[in-house]
């Protein structure tokens, strides 16, 4: 299996969604609550209303976002359409059940603005990396046990579905019991450069890290 990458999904955003001019009044909160909300849970209400783009920008941006996340984790490798839509879907449940509260934004000397969020850190890939391993274990087990007593190993593209689906299953599961961490904040910063405005990287990334446990999820497949 590959390993999963941690791959943002406003980074794409930022190709695209960057272009705000830097005059005139600038929500920067509600620039933020548009990204994540349209980044992590499909929702392009405050992007089409913070006029960052059209509902069908948007679309594309969230559906690029998610292709991005699942080509980190399944790019090369022989699976079904059917196990691949299924993958996708949970996925797209994960990023939805993320808790965050954009607040209010200050204003720099700079023009630049400090957003700050509040959140909730959801433990999910933690307990599906467990569940996994022991499901990919027994499935070895399976074969082997297979194998011993005169029976045929399964093709390499039999073993990629059974592992997959053993993968889909544990995240889903996991997503269904997720936990949550007390609430904390952290703060974005929309920085201004040549009238444009576009929130900082680093900032962008500390915060899907900090709403996922995603040191777990880069363990997959390792």
């Amino acid at each position: 299996m590959k390993t999963m990458k941690k791959v943002s999904l406003l980074l794409a955003a930022l190709l695209v969604v960057s272009v705000l001019g830097g005059c005139g009044s600038f929500d920067a909160s509600g620039y933020i609550k548009a990204l994540l909300d349209n980044s992590y849970k499909g929702d392009s209400a405050a992007f089409v209303e913070q006029k960052v783009g059209d509902e069908e920008q948007a679309k594309e941006l969230y559906d690029l976002g998610i292709d991005t996340e699942m080509n980190s984790l399944i790019s090369g490798v022989n699976i079904s359409e059917e196990l691949r839509g299924e993958f996708k879907t949970v996925l797209q449940d994960v990023y939805k059940s993320v808790k965050y509260t954009v607040g209010e934004a200050t204003k720099q000397e700079d023009d630049s603005y400090v957003v700050e969020v509040k959140y909730q850190k959801m433990k999910v890939f933690a307990a599906a990396m467990e569940k996994f391993q022991e499901g990919q274990q027994a499935y070895t087990d399976e074969i082997s046990e297979q194998v011993q007593n005169g029976g045929e190993s399964p093709s390499e593209d039999e073993i990629n579905e059974q592992v997959y689906t053993i993968l889909k299953d544990a995240i889903k599961d996991a997503l269904a019991n997720a936990e949550y961490e007390d609430e904390t904040s952290t703060t974005v910063r929309v920085e201004l450069q040549d009238k444009v405005y576009s929130p900082n990287q680093e900032d962008v990334e500390a915060l899907e890290y900090a709403l996922f446990d995603l040191e777990e999820a880069s363990n997959i497949g390792q």
